[in-house]
């Protein structure tokens, strides 16, 4: 295993203690092989951790619970800090505290923020990503950094997908989870929004790799389905929602790419875990042991708060622990991003659902 460490930020110490950090590093993994064919060479894993001081990366203490969060389509590994598309839960004295739990986070596979993608050294020219190759991407990464046992395992959306998929491929490792706004299977009207998405970027002359506008428009597409009206009327009005779209599709072209725009549609549209997985017989739902927490959002427009239900009915029905709750937001499927003061408590509710 090959290292490549980014300075980690830098905390004040309180009271003379030494204090924990968060650290960005990259890992240098085994070649991966793909569900729907190819296969990633020169594999590397983005990876961020924060832990209470003298747990390490390269040097982890075996009595550290292990938190696992998996970010959605866009996101990078960085869930907390500065900048962290998590920061409000984690933290010294918030419900993820670096103190009591080791919380940790890869890029996807396929994204944009260090790891393997799409135009990258060793990445198969034209290969299709699914959530089931993003998760043996991670289960690679925890056995880097020789993390066998996972507390609890985090994610909405496309994270909530992968979330799911881990629990599948390795029933055993993982004692809780908790998806949020997410799906066992990814419906029509989701992969109809995916699939125009990727209209878009392919009808921009500069596709593949200089996709701007595409990617712009594309996004601005995906902002609407992330809301819902109540919400957004709070802040927008038909004179101004034209300028706030622009602005979120600028700002995708100024930290992502096209290609990996697409490898994270292909992913969620290629999720189906009422399948086999490869290789496997019966439906992939059945092999997950883990208590669920299952989270919706009642405003949800892409994976509404039936597909929660029937994703908690299936895991009951295969003898899982399942517990119910929802986010209360006029915000529609963001709010796994927005509304804090409720996704902590349910992350301290799924951080003590009796265990598998």
């Amino acid at each position: 295993m090959t290292w490549w460490r980014v300075e980690p930020l830098r905390a004040k110490p309180s009271d003379g203690a030494v204090p924990s950090v968060p650290h960005s590093f990259i890992l240098s993994l085994p070649p991966l092989p793909l569900a729907r064919g190819g296969r990633v060479r020169a594999h590397r894993a983005a990876a961020w951790w924060w832990s209470r001081a003298g747990d390490l990366p390269e040097n982890p203490q075996r009595a550290v619970s292990t938190v696992l969060l998996v970010h959605a389509l866009t996101g990078s590994a960085q869930a907390g800090g500065p900048e962290g598309w998590w920061e409000p839960l984690i933290g010294p004295g918030r419900v993820l505290d670096p103190e009591k739990v080791r919380i940790v986070c890869f890029n996807n596979l396929g994204s944009f923020y260090g790891s393997s993608a799409p135009g990258a050294p060793g990445f198969p020219r034209g290969a299709t990503v699914t959530t089931v190759d993003i998760a043996r991407a991670i289960l690679q990464g925890l056995d880097a950094l020789g993390i066998e046992r996972v507390h609890l395992a985090a994610g909405g959306s496309l994270g909530g997908m992968i979330v799911l998929t881990l629990a599948a491929l390795a029933p055993r490792r993982f004692a809780r989870l908790l998806p949020i706004a997410t799906t066992a299977t990814t419906s029509a009207w989701v992969a109809g929004w995916n699939h125009i998405a990727r209209c878009l970027l392919r009808a921009d002359a500069g596709y593949p790799r200089h996709a701007a506008r595409g990617l712009e428009v594309a996004r601005q597409l995906a902002m609407l389905t992330y809301r819902a009206e109540p919400g957004l009327a709070q802040k927008q009005t038909a004179r101004t929602i034209g300028a706030y779209l622009e602005h979120h599709g600028r700002k995708l072209h100024g930290r992502f790419t096209a290609e990996c725009y697409e490898a994270q549609l292909d992913a969620m549209d290629h999720h189906d875990l009422a399948q086999p997985l490869p290789g496997g017989r019966g439906s992939a739902l059945r092999r997950i042991k883990a208590p669920a927490l299952v989270v919706d959002v009642e405003t949800d427009q892409l994976f509404t708060p039936a597909q929660s239900d029937a994703l908690a009915c299936v895991l009951r029905a295969n003898g899982n622990r399942v517990a119910r709750a929802t986010l209360r937001s006029p915000h529609g499927h963001d709010a796994f991003l927005l509304e804090w003061r409720q996704l902590a408590r349910v992350v301290r509710r799924a951080l003590k659902l009796p265990p598998s």
